[in-house]
């Protein structure tokens, strides 16, 4: 064992654990530590039980002079095997070389990115392990920490692991450390322990000596093993005042070894330092530029004699990343401006690099190097990369020499750090701007986002709302209405859940329809339905249907199925929801398309189809905890408790309902609770606990209560009704249910107005119920599943009370048939007791793919029902083929099949016709072979 991993006797077996034998899945681990606490080590152990294994080791190591550079960690990563990207898929290669910046063009979703990864991975991974390590997560670059940490939680399928490190001090908004993996935390050693690796390393050191090292090492393997070395540089036998922390002291412990080396092997170090690319040959060169001499390998030679670097493969590793910051430390100013200023000499074929180097390379003004940040920053904003366009144009302005620009820069860089969730800097980058002279639009501009910081916690009320539409209207007049109407848009949502009065929703829509767009502009129909889905859901609907799914990009579709479902247009909503699930997929925009997922989940549940909203419900939830959405991620979760509550299964249904509660309640999201309460409400009526039910529902439909929630009425009107039905609250449910009947005459609203149609018969006297029954039969029920099965099944239930027993069974037998298919077990069984009332007995429920499969084993299925295969259903959800495979292999006997070719007709036994294929456009209709 070597000297630093003495006392992690348990941690070595958790490294064990990760790397095991060939053909075994994968995983993840990420390890955490204070510096010198062991974890470069831990990887060099990795990196040798690899090798035992004959797996393909790859690694990259975080650098914090060049953690802005967009997939610098990748390079490192990913470039002793970039030349196998040709095995991939055309949209993975592309992605990965495009990231690498093998081809032009804009920088590719992380999505895309992380599954070209993943795939490439899985691909090595059919001949040999491979083993991907990432050392000092804390300075690589956020997109190849993004990359990783969709990967990480992804492995399983193949013989991949990943193993991180990062400082416990450090890891604080780094997307791989947040990403859920499993935990390593390294403690300092025991008193035995590091008494050991001690004396192993050091047997003749004085006593007094050697007890001050223990005790100034505190149990610190790295200081354990480099104090000794330094006792001579240090008076170690003096108690003197209290001791420097250790890594301060490890630092100047390795950079007491740098006065002693020459002058060439200290500009190698330095150059060396200050970039992430490890290659001899470029460092090299510019250290040859800063010393103005040519330098060679042999140069560094006293350097490896002193332990500060080794020469692996042409590259130059730093024995320990405090060597590397010690070496930083130790330059003069002076240095390292001439150093910097050599890295951009020799980085002229790399602009983004470059201009990194150089303007650490300027101490005063330079509009030229602020100049080569500005288009730095305009790449990284068409990349959607807004952390490093704000930094690059922070800096641009910090050292840009005209005033109208340096304005206009400030105000930029505000706005890039608002769009990457960097909100502490805000105000401050505001006030700079607001130092310079700003024109009406760029004061438009800061209004905009300084009323954003300090609405962040208020995502109900008026006065924000209003704030918000009066920005956009300066935008607007300023003659930035492309600006203003995003804005608006961007507020639509708080509008609609925010319950704003009457003139503020007036005001919101007044702006909207001033802005010079075209009418069918999906942003304004958006804003339009979210901010008065009564006062213009009409207009809405009517435009809506004038255009079609695939008219606009995937994020256009987004908005307008938006659009549909907040009017109650759920019949037009589908197109447009799975038009953009289909096109937010491949692109790998995976914020938007867990928006789009869970508006489509909710859709589902409307529609009464499980098959709908449960995977993309569950993908949703997924997809949202992911990218640090929890309040969406709690709305994804009560969809799902909706349809638990649905199916009988009251406890799964409150045990996700209380949870995402909690969420919505710290975050004082009262109208958002309405869906709690309609899903609590479902379930309750589902149990038979009516009252209960009532007393939930009603809750949504009460003005003073904190879940009050006039959009969300229509949600829950029939459950509503059928609750009062059997609670004695007709009377009051009729109240509530005119209430509506003006707006549906005013919207045109499909949910609405079916609604009204089946609860007429449930709430009228049973003497007057018989022609309203009759009346909503007729109606066009087709896309309302679930409303059609339940108005049967109380019209059946009210032939039976009025003795008309033989003409009852016709439509029980219906609604019991459609309420099976549709998964509503609890009606289907009052469906069934009916019937046995009336005569007629019943068979069982057969058991169908719901009841069996998880979520994304059910979606899965789905696709592969329709005809993928398994690389296509991995590339759609952002899996590995194996995993997918995997999965299939775990489907197939819960289904009772033994091929993939019995896997449509177990399918389609349980999917209601006339929704299409619940998780996007069907694929191809042959079936496509298990691969």
């Amino acid at each position: 064992m070597a000297v630093s991993l003495i006392g992690r006797d348990s941690e070595l077996r958790r490294l064990r654990a990760l790397l095991r034998p060939t053909g075994a899945s994968g995983g993840a681990l990420l390890v955490r530590g204070a510096p010198g606490a062991g974890k470069s080590a831990l990887a060099d152990a990795a990196v040798r039980m690899a090798g035992e294994r004959a797996a393909i080791v790859l690694c990259c190591a975080g650098v914090s002079s060049e953690a802005r550079l967009p997939f610098a960690g990748l390079h490192q990563l990913i470039g002793p095997v970039r030349g196998q990207a040709d095995e991939l898929a055309p949209a993975e290669r592309a992605a990965l070389h495009a990231a690498l910046g093998v081809t032009a063009g804009p920088v590719p979703e992380v999505a895309l990115v992380g599954m070209a990864v993943l795939s490439l991975a899985g691909h090595l991974a059919e001949r040999r392990p491979v083993l991907l390590i990432a050392e000092d997560i804390h300075w690589l670059d956020v997109r190849t920490c993004q990359v990783l940490a969709f990967v990480g939680r992804r492995l399983g399928g193949d013989a991949v692991a990943l193993l991180a490190t990062c400082r416990d001090a450090e890891a604080d908004g780094n997307p791989l450390a947040a990403a859920g993996l499993p935990e390593l935390a390294l403690g300092p050693l025991g008193q035995d322990a590091a008494a050991q690796l001690l004396g192993t390393h050091a047997t003749d050191l004085d006593p007094t000596v050697r007890a001050r090292i223990l005790a100034e090492a505190a149990g610190n393997p790295l200081a354990l093993v480099e104090l000794p070395a330094a006792a001579r540089d240090f008076d170690l036998t003096w108690p003197g005042p209290a001791p420097m922390p250790v890594t301060a002291r490890l630092e100047r412990a390795f950079a007491a070894r740098l006065p002693q080396l020459p002058p060439q092997a200290r500009a190698i170090l330095l150059i060396a330092a200050l970039t992430d690319r490890p290659g001899s040959g470029e460092i090299l060169a510019a250290a040859s530029l800063a010393a103005e001499s040519r330098l060679s390998p042999g140069d560094l030679e006293p350097a490896i004699t002193a332990g500060l670097v080794r020469l692996t493969a042409g590259d130059i590793v730093f024995r320990h990343p405090l060597t590397r910051s010690a070496v930083r430390q130790a330059a003069s100013v002076a240095e390292r401006l001439a150093a910097h200023s050599a890295l951009a000499q020799v980085l002229a074929s790399e602009p983004d690099r470059r201009a990194w180097h150089r303007a650490a390379a300027v101490t005063g003004q330079n509009e030229e190097v602020a100049g080569d940040l500005e288009r730095l920053a305009a790449r990284a904003g068409g990349a959607e990369i807004p952390d490093i366009e704000a930094a690059a144009l922070r800096r641009a302005a910090e050292i840009g020499a005209d005033p109208a620009r340096r304005a206009e820069r400030w105000l930029r860089a505000a706005e890039a750090s608002y769009n990457a969730g960097q909100h502490e800097p805000v105000p401050r980058l505001l006030r700079a701007a607001e130092s310079c002279t700003l024109n009406h639009g760029q004061r438009a501009r800061a209004s905009f986002l300084r009323e954003t910081g300090q609405g962040a916690a208020r995502r109900s009320g008026t006065d924000p709302i209003a704030a918000f539409a009066a920005i956009a209207d300066d935008m607007r007049l300023a003659g930035d209405a492309d600006r203003g109407i995003e804005t608006l848009s961007q507020i639509g949502m708080r509008c609609y859940f925010a319950n704003p009065d009457g003139p503020t929703r007036a005001l919101v829509v007044r702006v909207a329809e001033a802005m010079p767009v075209p009418s069918h502009d999906f942003r304004l129909l958006m804003t339009l339905a979210l901010a008065a889905p009564v006062e213009r859901g009409a207009v809405v609907i009517e435009r809506l249907t004038q255009l079609r799914p695939g008219q606009a990009d995937p994020a256009g579709d987004h908005y307008l199925g938006t659009a549909a479902t907040a009017v109650g247009a759920y019949d037009l909503s589908g197109g447009f929801l799975l038009s953009a699930i289909d096109g937010l997929r491949a692109a790998g925009r995976i914020n938007h398309l867990a928006q789009a997922l869970h508006t489509w989940a909710w859709a589902g549940v409307h529609f009464g189809n499980p098959q709908i909203s449960v995977p993309a419900a569950e993908e949703a939830r997924q997809l949202f905890a992911e990218t640090g959405q929890t309040l969406w991620a709690a709305c994804a979760q009560l969809a799902l408790a909706a349809v638990a509550g649905r199916r009988g299964d009251a406890a799964r249904s409150e045990t996700l309902t209380a949870d995402a509660e909690r969420t919505l309640l710290f975050a004082d999201l009262g109208p958002l609770l309405a869906m709690a309460c309609l899903a609590r409400g479902i379930a309750a009526l589902g149990a038979g606990r009516h009252a209960q039910a009532y007393e939930n529902l009603c809750r949504i439909f009460d003005p003073q209560d904190h879940a009050h929630h006039p959009h969300l009425r229509a949600w829950a009107l029939t459950d509503l009704a059928e609750a009062a039905m059997h609670s004695g609250h007709r009377g009051h449910a009729r109240d509530l249910r005119a209430e509506l009947t003006a707006e549906a005459a005013a919207t045109g609203s499909p949910l609405l107005e079916i609604g009204l149609l089946v609860t007429a018969p449930l709430l009228a006297d049973d003497d007057t119920a018989g022609p309203l029954f009759e009346t909503a039969l007729a109606a066009e029920l087709t896309s309302w599943p679930l409303h059609r099965a339940r108005l049967l099944l109380w019209y059946g239930a009210w032939l039976r009370r009025r003795h008309r027993v033989t003409e009852s069974r016709e439509p029980l037998r219906a609604a019991r048939d459609l309420l099976d298919a549709l998964g509503a077990l609890p009606w289907a069984e009052r469906a069934r007791r009916e019937l046995a009332a009336a005569g007629e007995r019943s068979l069982p429920r057969p058991i169908g793919a719901l009841d069996v499969l998880s979520p994304q084993e059910l979606l899965i299925a789905q696709l592969a029902a329709d005809g993928l295969n398994n690389r296509e259903i991995g590339q759609k959800l952002y899996l590995s083929h194996r995993t997918v495979g995997s999965h299939l292999y775990r489907i197939f006997p819960k289904l009772g099949i033994a091929s993939r070719a019995e896997l449509a007709a177990a399918m389609a036994s349980g999917r209601p016709a006339g929704q299409g294929s619940p998780h996007g456009q069907a694929g191809p209709t042959a079936v496509a072979a298990d691969d």
